[in-house]
């Protein structure tokens, strides 16, 4: 089975820019995981997991160098990638890196995966954000750092932001809703919806309009794929699923040139 990749159509142009997101449709393993699982922390044969790596190398064209992934832990902490032979960077949420020849991956089963490229100083950023790195602000926390530790503004950055539960299928209680309105005030009013007594959020696109705020054009941010939980022969979906599933990855980088 051919494996999903899907890209942003205004990147295309990007010479030397890798990126993808991908889902779980092609891969070797089975049951709860089945397709292209590429996490080692969900349960799942570690060999089946490397095999389903190698052959997501291949399709998105990394046919040297390595994918760094994180040990992802719902928070806001961004780690710089230097290492080009790095195949975990730690406990983080996001990572940046100025290097060519490293891939950032972020792997994801309903949160928000994000990738920012810098294509002028050929930079680029991955992250993670469920609700919690929402609230945190990591998407505004990695525009402050692109600017910080690059000095690249935020208007020369472009963000997609790919496959994750849409506001149709995450419901959530008082204790996500209320402290995401109270930290993102009238940013959240597009974002969260009630219906019959019930609140829904629509994460990408709050973080769309948090980085739309920090300074990112709007025509610039990318929303790419599907509500994940709607597309579960496509996409990992933890809520779908009940909590035991695999995890797809979002890849992006820069080639050597």
């Amino acid at each position: 089975m051919e494996i999903t990749h899907l890209t942003v159509p205004q990147w295309k142009t990007q010479s030397g820019l890798l990126h993808g997101f991908m889902g779980r449709r092609g891969g070797k393993s089975d049951g709860v995981y089945a397709g292209l699982n590429v996490s080692y922390r969900v349960g799942d044969d570690p060999k089946v997991v490397s095999q389903n790596l190698c052959d997501m190398k291949q399709a998105v064209g990394i046919h040297d160098g390595k994918v760094v992934t994180m040990r992802q832990v719902h928070g806001d902490k961004i780690i710089e990638i230097k290492d080009k032979q790095l195949k975990e960077a730690g406990e983080a949420d996001g990572m940046i890196t100025g290097e060519a020849g490293i891939h950032l991956g972020v792997l994801t089963a309903d949160c928000v995966p994000l990738l920012f490229i810098a294509p002028k100083q050929r930079l680029a950023a991955a992250l993670h954000a469920g609700w919690r790195g929402t609230l945190a602000g990591i998407a505004e926390k990695a525009v402050e750092l692109f600017k910080q530790r690059y000095d690249v503004t935020a208007d020369e950055l472009a963000v997609a932001l790919g496959p994750s539960i849409g506001v149709c299928c995450y419901e959530v209680k008082d204790d996500v809703a209320g402290p995401l309105m109270k930290k993102w005030g009238k940013l959240t009013t597009p974002s969260i919806a009630v219906k019959d007594g019930k609140s829904f959020v629509n994460l990408r696109r709050l973080n769309r309009d948090i980085l739309r705020t920090a300074g990112v054009p709007g025509k610039q941010l990318h929303e790419i794929g599907p509500c994940t939980r709607c597309a579960p022969e496509d996409f990992y979906s933890y809520r779908h699923q009940g909590g035991e599933t695999g995890r797809q990855i979002s890849i992006v980088g820069w080639l050597t040139a």
